[in-house]
């Protein structure tokens, strides 16, 4: 491919064809965060003692740290705090 063609295929991509309706049901399954990969991780959860036992768990297998974000979907309050921190 020529270089005319290969830069304008670079800049227009095709649209994505994956989207998050493709996400089949993960009930069951357990999710490991790769926080060695840099990925900035929010755990969001309404009790601060498991989540942040769960933290250092992570923080002893990964070497990063995980953000606690304290979180009640329950507690129409909790959700807004959440956000509010979230956002900042």
């Amino acid at each position: 491919m020529g270089i005319v063609a290969s830069t304008f295929a670079e800049s227009f991509p095709p649209e994505a064809t994956f989207s998050v309706d493709d996400i089949p049901d993960l009930e069951g399954k357990i999710v490991i965060i790769l926080l060695s990969r840099n990925a900035k991780v929010y755990m969001a959860t309404r009790n601060a003692e498991k989540a942040r036992a769960a933290i250092a768990d992570l923080r002893a297998q990964t070497g990063k740290d995980a953000i606690f974000l304290e979180l009640d979907l329950g507690d129409l309050k909790s959700v807004k705090t959440a956000a509010t921190n979230f956002l900042a």
